[in-house]
């Protein structure tokens, strides 16, 4: 049985997972919960951790399961603030109990997913850029009205973000200040999907940090907390 009152950031987890993920395997063990899954374009890999810790309540055997991350969204969407959230595992279901003004269960069936697991490339970057979540995705925003892709410059203290298209280009400067935070051994220049990165930081809190760890023409880890807990991405590079 696994309890948790504070329910908000592990709907907000489940949710950013499946943005990517249709279906893939939930972890469980002493430490808590962990999934690690690479999207089917082979772009994006999600690494996701909870620590026991944040429950109010984990007794489970250690096992994994294969979940459809699309139905499991739906159900966590029904979830208000205030519900208090029970999972149970069986052999075949994951039993998603909410009690609130109402009682629900929801019962989702396990289904067969490869148990290989993904693995976390090991990198070493050359830059790491904190930036407040609403002026990263602002100027991402900003970015889609030319371009598909954008391209991420780091010049001593500054972070460049530009875009180009058939209608016109940006170009995004960002200096050190209170909201963006650089910390660089060389200058870098790399390009990435504009869409699959939007996808990746919208779910993070406006007025939280997020986490950019960058090498040249190399992918890009973003990392951000979602209340107590941390998601991390690894996004492949785009040729320049």
């Amino acid at each position: 049985m696994i309890k948790l009152t504070n329910i908000e950031p592990w709907q907000t987890a489940i949710r950013a997972i499946s943005n990517f993920i249709s279906e893939g395997n939930f972890r469980f063990n002493d430490k808590g919960v962990s999934f690690k899954a690479i999207d089917p374009s082979q772009i994006v890999l999600v690494n996701y951790h909870v620590d026991k810790s944040f429950f109010d309540k984990f007794n489970v055997e250690p096992t994994l399961i294969g979940i459809d991350l699309d139905e499991f969204n739906k159900v966590m969407r029904r979830a208000s603030p205030h519900d208090v959230l029970e999972m149970d595992i069986t052999d075949s279901y994951l039993d998603v109990n909410l009690k609130g003004e109402l009682n629900r269960n929801f019962r989702l069936s396990l289904i067969d997913v490869s148990e290989e697991e993904a693995e976390i490339p090991e990198q070493e970057f050359d830059a790491m850029v904190e930036i407040n979540a609403r002026v990263l995705q602002e100027a991402l925003k900003d970015a889609s009205l030319f371009g598909s892709s954008v391209v991420f410059r780091i010049e001593g203290k500054k972070l460049l973000i530009e875009a180009r298209g058939s209608q016109g280009t940006l170009k995004t400067e960002a200096k050190e200040a209170e909201l963006v935070k650089v910390k660089a051994k060389k200058d870098i220049t790399s390009k990435y999907s504009l869409n699959f990165l939007e996808n990746i930081v919208k779910e993070a809190h406006p007025d939280s940090r997020v986490l950019l760890e960058l090498k040249n023409e190399a992918p890009m880890r973003i990392s951000y907390n979602i209340g107590d807990t941390k998601i991390q991405f690894h996004l492949a590079h785009m040729i320049l």
